[in-house]
């Protein structure tokens, strides 16, 4: 039994392009979830979602709307950034810990996003799923989001049913991710390292070293 289960925040940004010095970010989705045992298995728990579009003040990219789907006509009367960062902050909370496909590219254009709107940066921990997925499952062929989604799922190890033409918008990426994040860590820990007291150091065994927004 897991006495006091951490929670997390899986989250996904969509921008502009891949530079963070000047591209923007055009969307911010995140999931909040725990973790609890059914049937002898550890599932993870739902707790809320968070998704909002983002002006980001310039044209966007054909290249980047073929991908997210997100265009110039769907952004024009979206928040500015700052103000959308104050609300993920509220949604994170504190002692949430951060989740993340490639979390450098995410926590970067956070950090550039932050420091042009000044306000309380979130100091939660940010770990790379990307990096844990080569450390835990090294044969794969390669260990993109929705590639690892459609293994699990035909293996059983999660129901979540895979929609290609949803996957690139945030909240569902953000939806992917906590499923195939749980069902990876499940592969190595033991009920004990999902305790909150353990759950870091538990990480760290699998290359999971916290990447921090507000560093």
């Amino acid at each position: 039994m897991i006495t006091l289960p951490p929670k997390f925040v899986a989250f996904d940004l969509e921008t502009t392009g891949l530079v963070n010095t000047k591209d923007e970010i055009v969307e911010i989705g995140a999931v909040k979830f725990t973790i609890a045992v059914e049937k002898g298995k550890v599932v993870p728990k739902l707790i809320s979602e968070f998704n909002t579009l983002v002006n980001p003040n310039m044209m966007i990219p054909e290249e980047a709307s073929k991908v997210n789907h997100i265009t110039d006509d769907m952004v024009k009367d979206a928040p500015p950034v700052g103000e959308c960062l104050k609300k993920f902050t509220a949604f994170c909370g504190q002692g949430s810990i951060l989740i993340a496909h490639n979390a450098p590219f995410d926590v970067g254009f956070l950090r550039v996003a932050y420091s042009k709107n000044p306000q309380y940066v979130p100091g939660n921990p940010a770990m790379d799923s990307l990096v844990i997925a080569r450390t835990i499952l090294p044969e794969l062929e390669n260990h993109k989001l929705g590639y690892m989604a459609n293994l699990f799922m035909k293996r059983g190890e999660f129901t979540m049913k895979i929609d290609p033409a949803k996957m690139h918008r945030a909240v569902y990426d953000c939806e992917m991710l906590m499923e195939v994040f749980v069902a990876l860590m499940r592969r190595r820990f033991k009920e004990k390292d999902w305790e909150m007291a353990n759950i870091m150091a538990s990480l760290a065994k699998y290359k999971g070293i916290p990447l921090f927004i507000n560093k």
